[in-house]
């Protein structure tokens, strides 16, 4: 995995696999959201409203992450 960032202020949980050049992004619900490279391979997954799915004890992964302000 190349990183995890969270941004506090928009409540976004980006986890980035690789860097590649972006072609697009599908939303897969109204919370997340998976960006894919111009080979087809996905390069991030965008999880909105994360800390209403990380709550609790799987918080650590939100805390775990670079935090990152917009």
């Amino acid at each position: 995995m190349k990183e995890v960032w969270y941004d506090e202020e928009v409540d976004i949980l980006n986890i980035q696999v690789c860097e590649k050049g972006y072609w697009k992004s599908i939303e897969l619900s109204n919370d997340i959201v998976v960006d894919i490279g111009k080979d087809g391979s996905i390069i991030a997954i965008e999880i909105l409203h994360a800390s209403k799915w990380f709550a609790g004890d799987a918080r650590k992964v939100i805390d775990g992450a670079r935090v990152v302000s917009s």
